[in-house]
């Protein structure tokens, strides 16, 4: 792959394409100077695109006829940029407002993450065809970590006491 500021993978949108684009993410990301040597950022971003992911193959397309779904991956300065383009329903993640986490609910907390992980998230509408998500995470410089990052454990540790965004 190379030392690419950018790429872009279309695949399926269905569940089975979860693990190609995971290794996607993670692979690309392994590559690039601002994250290389963190493994909690890498995990972080793509945590917050497997959920955007999962969220647009559940919801976007019918069951029965998985459309297509784009991951276009960026570094710009020390930032890394996400784009998530789909053809399916409209929908903007950005109106859910947060799940009360003083009553524990199965399901509900991945736009949630998506935003509390990332620095940026937005939408829009390209025409009258395309939904595009947009997740920027700023990597803070320095970043690196030889434990391999803490866990989904101190990951919402952080998430309940509102740590994550003050990094």
């Amino acid at each position: 792959m190379g030392r690419k500021r950018r790429a872009c993978k279309w695949v399926k949108a269905e569940g089975t394409s979860l693990a190609e684009i995971s290794r996607f993410v993670q692979d690309w990301l392994s590559l690039q100077e601002v994250c290389r040597d963190s493994r909690k950022e890498r995990y972080l971003v793509e945590l917050a695109v497997i959920e955007a992911c999962t969220n647009i193959i559940r919801y976007a397309y019918p069951a029965s006829s998985p459309g297509n779904l784009g991951v276009c991956l960026a570094r710009a300065g020390d930032s890394i940029e996400v784009l998530l383009l789909d053809e399916g329903a409209p929908f903007d993640p950005t109106r859910v407002g947060p799940p009360d986490l003083h009553q524990p609910q199965e399901g509900g907390y991945g736009i949630f993450l998506m935003r509390t992980i990332m620095d940026s998230v937005t939408y829009g509408r390209r025409g009258s065809r395309w939904n595009c998500l947009r997740l920027v995470r700023e990597v803070p410089r320095g970043t690196v970590d030889g434990n391999g990052g803490e866990g989904l454990e101190g990951l919402r540790s952080r998430i309940v006491s509102g740590k994550e965004k003050g990094r």
